[in-house]
């Protein structure tokens, strides 16, 4: 379980000052150090003027306050008041120029040594691109301590990370004495995401070899991998990696992430048979997101079971539409049978698509049903989403905009309108991927949203609402006990399937169990066992007991505090049940069961 972090009073002041007094320093900082240089100055020629016994001029009164900056002030007293304030003020000035200078000559000389006395506990960031940068800032933001690592002294990302109090460390993260001043051994986190797959994979295992004689607890490596095809690849690396302690591998990737909590946010069907019509889905544009959402419609739509004669329809629509489809399909092939995949190619400046024409059908009717927009440009997103309603027919079509963040951009336009794009909404991928708290749970938060996702689809089958069953709500507004539970069960379902012999792969697309696999009669009854096991130890541990009459949460007393041979059938039936709906739940996580072992 990741702590919730609560910034120290320390951390609290450095962010107030960091936030609301040091722009307004240093903007006033060079007229007030001109201002009192030229005040020195001034004090120094009046006070040689007025000196007891001397007859200096002007010229010669102005020469001597100007050597006083170099710390000649020595004159026999009485001393004037005006000469006085000026031989102080000057090696004032000069010593904080003196001091100004070595600072930012030996800059990182100093932030490396304050790294290696009081960096502890920390979070190193692997590389300040976009994402690395929004990495370190979200993470500072959250509470953590922060080393960032750049190869390019020259990135524009460095002066904003330092302007928030992010220490950097300038080099490659491949090299272990980099990594050793970023203090690695001695961090909680190290996330890598140095804009290439094959270099983000080398710091992993410099790390790895670095942690295994520098470290004595465990550091989690988070490396970002942009090929899923290589993520699938690794897994067997990181099986075995997540057994060498001290140090625990996992993969992430953006774009799949934020394609499926985008799903999450704005889904685009629900259960089969549940929606009024024929899911019709349009995307426009593959860029950024957009291949792995159509990857991700498909796979939770055939997870979920689609009945016959419920095929899932997707048209790709924009500039060189055809040629995206057609690459998409060279890339996944099974995704020809498995949905209908067709292409409306059309430019985004074209009349056709102005006027919205790649909405509707050949007889002006609109069958569509929800529309996502995925483009490089958000300009361009926020023109395609407005003309995808310019037709009536189009009008009530809910629309989902992938932007970068949702405080910024085109997101704040479309909050500034209020009711004028009631049915275009933006969402922000960086904002919602890189969070913090998804990155750190990692697979236990996919998995444990997927979880919360399969009991509102068993309830609402059963006739339950959100009205009468609080606990029906979406993930963003469970509450964190509700949420906490949905983990633990997540957190139990590495070691049971560790226990039959499996483990899990990537696979976005493809129904559970078209591989043909199936947990055994004995394998489903060993592993609804080893989850109640599981569950009623986390009650315990809770404070609740055992009891004879009805559920009491207030006073935590449970009936079904007991041992699998005492459970009710009907019970262990739901554990049963539960086991045997985990290759269901997992692919549409976006996991595949594999044996590890034969039976």
């Amino acid at each position: 379980m990741i702590p919730e972090l609560r910034p120290s009073p320390w951390r609290r002041y450095r962010r107030w000052y960091r936030d609301a007094v040091r722009p307004t320093v240093s903007e006033v900082r060079p007229i007030a150090v001109t201002l009192l240089g030229i005040t020195t100055i001034v004090l120094g020629t009046v006070g040689f003027r007025q000196l007891h016994g001397k007859n200096f001029d002007v010229i010669d009164s102005l020469y001597r306050s100007v050597t006083l900056f170099g710390l000649v002030g020595a004159v026999d007293p009485p001393v004037p008041p005006a000469l006085q304030i000026a031989r102080i003020l000057a090696p004032v000035l000069t010593g904080y120029a003196a001091i100004k200078g070595l600072l930012a000559i030996s800059r990182e000389q100093v932030q490396l040594l304050g790294i290696r006395l009081f960096i502890r506990d920390h979070v190193v960031v692997a590389g300040l691109g976009t994402t690395g940068q929004r990495l370190a800032a979200t993470f500072h933001e959250a509470g953590f301590r922060v080393v960032a690592i750049e190869r390019d002294g020259a990135a524009v990302t460095i002066p904003g990370a330092r302007e928030r109090g992010i220490n950097v460390v300038r080099g490659d993260a491949t090299d272990p004495a980099i990594l050793r001043h970023a203090r690695v051994g001695h961090a909680r986190h190290l996330i890598v995401s140095c804009g290439r797959d094959g270099t983000n994979v080398d710091v992993s295992g410099a790390a790895a070899r670095l942690v295994a004689v520098h470290r004595r607890g465990v550091l989690t490596a988070l490396v970002h991998l942009e090929d899923l095809t290589l993520w699938q690849a690794l897994r067997a690396e990181a099986i075995a990696v997540a057994t060498r302690a001290p140090f625990r591998l996992e993969f992430f990737n953006v774009a799949a992430t934020g394609a499926r909590l985008l799903l999450e946010r704005h889904p685009a069907f629900a259960a089969p048979g549940v929606h009024p019509r024929r899911p019709h889905v349009v995307v426009v544009g593959l860029d950024g997101v957009g291949e792995e959402l159509v990857l991700a419609l498909v796979g939770t739509w055939t997870a979920l079971g689609a009945q016959d004669g419920e095929n899932l329809r997707i048209t790709v629509a924009g500039r060189d539409a055809d040629h995206l489809v057609a690459a998409l399909l060279e890339r996944h092939a099974e995704l020809d049978g498995l949905c209908t995949l067709d292409a409306r190619p059309a430019s985004l400046q074209s009349a056709e698509f102005r006027r919205g024409q790649v909405m509707l059908e050949p007889d002006g009717s609109c069958d569509v049903t929800r529309a996502y927009v995925s483009l490089d440009e958000e300009s361009d997103a926020l023109a395609a989403a407005l003309a995808l309603h310019a037709d009536p027919a189009a009008r009530d079509v809910p629309v989902a905009v992938a932007v970068a963040d949702e405080e910024a951009g085109v997101a704040t336009a479309l909050a500034a309108e209020g009711g004028s794009f009631a049915a275009i909404e933006p969402f922000g991928v960086l904002s919602h991927a890189l969070s913090p708290t998804l990155l750190l749970r990692g697979t236990t938060e996919i998995l444990a949203r997927a979880k919360h996702e399969q009991y509102v689809r068993d309830a609402q089958a059963l006739g339950h609402s959100p009205a009468d069953t609080p606990s029906l709500r979406p993930w963003a507004e469970l509450p964190e006990s509700l949420k906490e539970s949905n983990r633990r069960f997540a957190d139990g379902i590495g070691p049971k399937l560790e226990a039959a012999g499996c483990a899990l792969v990537p696979a976005q697309l493809g129904p559970a169990g078209e591989d043909g696999f199936a947990f055994s009669s004995d394998e489903v009854e060993a592993l609804a066992h080893a989850e109640h096991e599981r569950w009623a130890e986390d009650l315990l541990r809770e404070g609740w007991k055992p009891t004879t009459d009805e559920k009491d949460p207030e006073r935590r007393l449970h009936p079904l505090l007991v041992s699998w041979d005492q459970l009710p059938e009907a019970e262990r039936d739901k554990d049963r049940e539960s086991v045997r709906n985990l290759p269901a739940m997992l692919a549409r996580a976006g996991f595949r069961l594999y044996r590890t072992t034969r039976r």
